[in-house]
C-alpha cells in the first residue's frame, strides 16, 4: 500500500513538473520595425516633422536654419509656408518649441508665447507665457498635445521645466515639480499639473539637470517616460487624487546617472559611464513603444583622444545601439529589439500612423528630395 501511495506521489509530481502549467508565463512577442510608405517633399533643406493633421493627412515640417514652417499634402506639395522674422508681431519668436494641429488650426510653441494660425499661416490669437523660462530649450519635440477637459479644448504642453522658480540642485525644486502644463486655448492660462511620483528617482534626495519626459495623451490620459529614468507613467486627468500611477520598465541594462548633492553642482570632468536614455516614446494602436539606449560602462567606452569624431561615433553606436521595447499591456512588455541603422521613428499622428526620419547621412549622395517613411511595428 505504502509503495503504491509513493507512486502516485511520483507520477503527480511528473505530471506537475513536465506538462503545461497554469502559471507558465507566455514567451514575449518580438517585433521588428519596417518601412510601409513615404511622403517626398521638393525642398531642399533640412527639415523636421512637426506635426501631421490625421483627417486631412497635411503634413507640418520646420526648418532649423530658416526658422521656416512649411505645410504639405501627402504627396509632398507645399500648401503654404510661415518665414516672418521672429521679432515680428504675428511670430513665435526665434525658436519653434514645437507645434500641433487643432482642428483647422496650427498652434506654435515658442519660447515665451504661444501662437495660433489658421492653414494659411494668417494670425489668429496668441497667449504669452506667463512666468519665466527655466531649464533647457528643446526645439524640434513633440511637447504639445491636445486634450479636451469637459467642453474646453486645452494643450497639454511641456514647456522646458516646472513653473517653480528654484533652481534645479534645491531640494524645494523637486518637491514643487511639476512635468508638465495644462494650458486654455480659450483664456491662455498655464495650470501646473502632474508633479513627480513618490517612487520617482527625481525624489530620492538627489538633484538632476536637463529632466525631460516624452508623452503621448490619449483622450484624458497623459502616458510618458522621462529620458534617464525607468518608470513608466500614466497621469490620469480625470481623477482629482492617487491619478498618477508608474510601473517598471524591464529594461535588458540601463545605466541610470546617480545625481549630485542638493546644492552642489554635477562633475563633468570626471569620466563617468554613458548613461542609458530613453530618446523616444510613442503610443501605437494601444501599445507603448519605447525608443532607448542602455548606456555604456567606463570600461567599455572608447577612448575618445586616440579615434577621429567619426571613428568614436560609429564606435559608439555600435556598441551602444538603438533599442525598443513594446509595452503591450500593463507590465507585459515584448522581447527587446534593435532599431533599423537607416531611418528612426519620430512622431505618431491620430490615425496610429508611425513617421520616420530618414538617416541621409548613410545615403551616397544628396537627395533629391526630403523623405519621411511611414514605419510600422511587425509581430515577428
Amino acid at each position: 500500500m505504502k509503495k503504491l501511495i509513493l507512486l502516485q506521489l511520483c507520477l503527480v509530481n511528473y505530471l506537475l513538473s513536465c506538462g503545461p502549467t497554469a502559471i507558465d508565463k507566455a514567451p514575449a512577442t518580438s517585433y521588428a520595425l519596417e518601412i510601409v510608405d513615404s511622403v517626398q517633399v521638393d525642398f531642399l533643406g533640412s527639415l523636421s516633422l512637426y506635426a501631421v493633421h490625421s483627417t486631412k493627412d497635411l503634413f507640418l515640417f520646420h526648418e532649423f536654419r530658416q526658422n521656416q514652417f512649411i505645410l504639405t499634402d501627402k504627396n509632398g506639395e507645399v500648401l503654404s509656408t510661415f518665414d516672418q522674422p521672429g521679432d515680428a508681431p504675428s511670430s513665435y519668436g526665434n525658436t519653434a518649441c514645437s507645434a500641433t494641429f487643432v482642428g483647422d488650426s496650427i498652434v506654435v510653441m515658442g519660447r515665451q508665447k504661444l501662437v495660433i494660425y489658421n492653414l494659411d499661416f494668417d494670425y489668429i490669437k496668441s497667449h504669452q507665457k506667463p512666468y519665466a523660462g527655466q531649464g533647457m530649450t528643446y526645439s524640434g519635440f513633440d511637447h504639445l498635445h491636445k486634450v479636451n477637459i469637459g467642453d474646453e479644448t486645452n494643450l497639454v504642453a511641456f514647456t522646458g521645466g516646472a513653473q517653480h522658480p528654484v533652481a534645479t540642485n534645491q531640494e524645494d525644486y523637486y518637491n514643487h515639480f511639476n512635468t508638465f502644463d495644462l494650458i486654455s486655448l480659450d483664456s491662455g492660462g498655464y495650470v501646473p499639473i502632474t508633479p513627480l511620483h513618490p517612487k520617482s528617482r527625481y525624489k530620492q534626495g538627489k538633484a538632476f539637470n536637463f529632466i525631460r519626459p516624452m508623452f503621448q495623451v490619449n483622450e484624458d490620459k497623459i502616458h510618458f517616460v522621462f529620458a534617464t529614468d525607468t518608470l513608466f507613467h500614466t497621469h490620469d486627468l480625470s481623477k482629482a487624487e492617487n491619478g498618477l500611477t508608474v510601473e517598471g520598465i524591464p529594461f535588458d541594462d540601463f545605466i541610470l546617472n546617480p545625481g549630485y548633492p542638493f546644492r552642489g553642482s554635477e562633475d563633468y570632468d570626471t569620466p563617468k559611464p554613458r548613461k542609458g536614455v530613453v530618446e523616444s516614446y510613442f503610443r501605437v494602436d494601444e501599445k507603448d513603444l519605447i525608443l532607448y539606449r542602455s548606456g555604456l560602462s567606463l570600461e567599455a567606452t572608447p577612448p575618445r583622444e586616440t579615434v577621429s569624431r567619426k571613428e568614436w561615433d560609429e564606435i559608439n553606436a555600435r556598441l551602444n545601439p538603438l533599442k525598443f521595447l513594446v509595452r503591450e499591456a500593463k507590465g507585459i512588455y515584448s522581447e527587446v529589439g534593435l532599431c533599423p541603422t537607416n531611418f528612426t521613428p519620430t512622431y505618431v499622428d491620430g490615425k496610429n500612423r508611425l513617421w520616420a526620419r530618414q538617416h541621409v547621412e548613410l545615403l551616397d549622395q544628396e537627395p533629391e528630395f526630403y523623405t519621411i517613411y511611414q514605419a510600422a511595428l511587425v509581430p515577428q
